[in-house]
């Protein structure tokens, strides 16, 4: 899910689809919500799953390359919270294989993108803006605790998850 803006930034075209109802797939991560960024370097990407909110943090490119880049991201994140490096491959496989953009109809999930990106912004403050350092605020905004949820770390949530299904895989 994204906003109209992400949509325009990346070229989509024409009207953004509706959101489809989430049907279980080969992955355990759900949809998720993304919005862009300006800054001095350019245009990053700030992305939270909905079931999870694991947040990820990406240079933004235009279509067809976006989905790679952030499924990139997405596999680097799991990785960094300790899930093995096959699973976390094969979520950011399926991300940059089926990863589609359609209208945010979570208010909730983007009030917390929003914040979220707050947080990445003051994390970057003053700082070169490289992958290194983007890759850096991922992980500590993976470990910044979020209202109402349970488990409340994005951190621990994966790691719930990952371990939970890690019989099934």
């Amino acid at each position: 899910m994204c906003t109209r803006n992400l949509w325009r930034v990346v070229g989509g075209k024409g009207v953004l689809p509706a959101r489809e109802p989430y049907a279980p797939t080969s992955t355990r991560l759900a949809s998720w919500c993304v919005r862009e960024l300006a800054t001095p370097e350019g245009l990053i990407g700030v992305g939270l799953e909905e079931t999870t909110y694991l947040t990820v943090v990406f240079p933004i490119e235009r279509l067809p390359n976006f989905f790679p880049v952030f499924a990139h991201a997405v596999g680097e994140a799991l990785f960094d919270l300790t899930v093995p490096f096959r699973l976390a491959d094969r979520e950011a496989a399926v991300v940059a294989a089926s990863g589609h953009f359609s209208r945010n109809d979570n208010r909730s999930l983007l009030g917390s993108v929003n914040d979220v990106a707050f947080h990445t912004l003051v994390r970057l403050e003053g700082r070169p803006i490289t992958i290194d350092a983007m890759r850096a605020v991922q992980r500590e905004l993976n470990d910044m605790p979020h209202v109402k949820r349970e488990p409340s770390f994005p951190s621990a949530a994966i790691q719930l998850l990952f371990t939970e299904g890690a019989s099934a895989q």
